[in-house]
């Protein structure tokens, strides 16, 4: 018979049906045995057994278990044993672990980047590139700045580690942050990155907190809330895809060059046609105008005096496409 037609014929509702009086539990009590198998034969052992070879497991930290790998630790012993009962017996002796807790992100709030001056939005991504030698790949990491679109550092190796994250931006606090005093002015720096297992670690994250550093994450499959270093690094692929780098030497060398010439030479759209340096120093002397329209979430940046001015203006040192880049540019092409 089903349930309500019973409760109708007994006049009795659901509530007064399920309902458990406070006080004594009722049910069968726990087992004080357990089912261990051997050879064809089954006999209970006591509980205490079971404790004290979960407490033999534990002991070793490389079998240092949670509740669920012990039952099954069991169960391969010949214990016929669920992992309810093995977490009962693990809480009754506290040998539970504590629950691991993922590191709390904070996520891109929007797609868009909208910094109002230099250094406030930096993004940060890794590529890779092929190298001949060892036949794998290397990892170049690589750090911009929103609002200049400046390449702020970079880190070529076979192996990116957490180390290499923060040993990059300890770099970049003492040769950017602290020089423009972000700290007293109480900047507030965003760092944006996808979800690497390296900007994700714990200690990384613990470094951007401890260094005043907002660390925010972009949501999976979406790019676009990194869109300038990705742009960047469509831009590297181009330049890469035309060379075989026998060594990671090889590279070096290469993206040494492509970084100078990038930051100082090679015209942007994003930034009045300028280099991203030439952009960088006119913002500083007060001759680019910027605008910002918060609702719509865009920026736009205005030249104040006329391009052919610039030369009587700005470092040409910095900004004048020198022969000897070009030179050592030919010569990692041979």
């Amino acid at each position: 018979m089903k349930r309500d037609k019973a409760l109708s014929i007994a006049e009795m509702t659901r509530h007064q049906y399920y309902y458990q009086p406070k006080g004594t539990r009722r049910g069968r009590a726990p087992s004080g045995t357990t089912l261990l198998l051997k050879g064809v034969d089954v006999e209970r052992v006591p509980n205490e057994q079971v404790v004290s070879y979960i407490e033999t497991i534990q002991q070793d930290p490389d079998t240092d278990y949670g509740y669920r790998k012990i039952t099954y630790a069991l169960m391969i012993l010949g214990y016929l044993i669920n992992h309810k009962k093995v977490y009962r017996l693990m809480n009754e002796q506290q040998l539970l672990k504590d629950h691991h807790q993922k590191s709390s992100r904070s996520y891109v709030r929007y797609r868009k980047v909208l910094p109002t001056e230099p250094l406030c939005v930096l993004e940060m991504d890794i590529k890779l590139v092929w190298v001949e030698q060892h036949r794998r790949f290397a990892y170049v990491l690589s750090v911009i700045d929103t609002f200049t679109r400046v390449l702020l550092g970079w880190k070529v190796a076979y192996s990116v580690k957490q180390d290499t994250v923060k040993a990059l931006w300890e770099e970049l606090i003492e040769e950017h942050l602290q020089p423009n005093d972000c700290l007293s002015r109480q900047m507030n720096i965003e760092i944006r990155n996808d979800n690497d297992s390296r900007f994700i670690a714990s200690s990384v994250q613990t470094f951007f907190k401890e260094n005043s550093l907002n660390q925010v994450f972009t949501h999976p499959y979406t790019p676009q809330e990194n869109g300038h270093i990705e742009s960047f690094h469509a831009i590297l692929s181009r330049k890469l895809s035309r060379y075989q780098f026998w060594s990671l030497k090889d590279l070096e060398q290469c993206l040494i060059v492509f970084y100078e010439k990038y930051n100082n030479h090679r015209l942007h759209s994003g930034t009045l046609f300028l280099p991203p340096m030439v952009f960088w120093d006119c913002w500083e002397r007060g001759v680019v105008e910027t605008s910002i329209d918060e609702k719509k979430r865009t920026i736009k940046h205005k030249l104040l005096i006329p391009y052919h001015q610039l030369a009587q203006t700005m470092n040409m040192e910095r900004t004048h496409c020198s022969r000897d880049i070009f030179i050592e540019d030919a010569a990692i092409v041979e």
